[in-house]
């Protein structure tokens, strides 16, 4: 005979593997989407979005229980809100991370390379407004 208990934990790891994987394989997808090339690493979103509902879903399944078994869950979020941000700030700079991504893939040696960290460097958030 088996124990009741152990049943009921194993039915409970059984469905928190079950809707924890496809969060985490989402998130993997989208991670690796954003190697993609400007316009097309936007298709990460997709992936992304879908991981966060799925991960949700999975907290709320797991509400009330310990920390210990929320964790992993809760860190699939972070780093799904993390690369989403990532996405986000590269939409709101689009132009130059454009151009910059542009000049890195035209540039054949290190003089070149250098000239394209000032476009890096140039703009809100580079060199160019940090106090000196």
């Amino acid at each position: 005979m088996t124990d009741p208990r152990l049943d009921r934990d194993m039915a409970l790891a059984r469905e928190r593997a079950r809707r924890s994987l496809p969060g985490q394989l989402l998130v993997l997808l989208g991670l690796i989407a954003m190697y993609l090339p400007l316009p097309k690493r936007f298709v990460a979103v997709l992936p992304l979005v879908i991981a966060v509902v799925l991960t949700v879903r999975l907290l709320r399944f797991l509400a009330g229980r310990d920390l210990r078994e929320r964790i992993w869950p809760l860190l699939t979020l972070v780093i799904a809100g993390l690369l989403l941000l990532n996405l986000a700030l590269q939409a709101v700079f689009y132009p130059r991370v454009s151009a910059y991504e542009r000049c890195l893939a035209g540039a054949q040696t290190s003089l070149a390379r250098a000239d394209c960290e000032k476009i890096r460097d140039a703009g809100p958030f580079g060199s160019d407004y940090l106090p000196q």
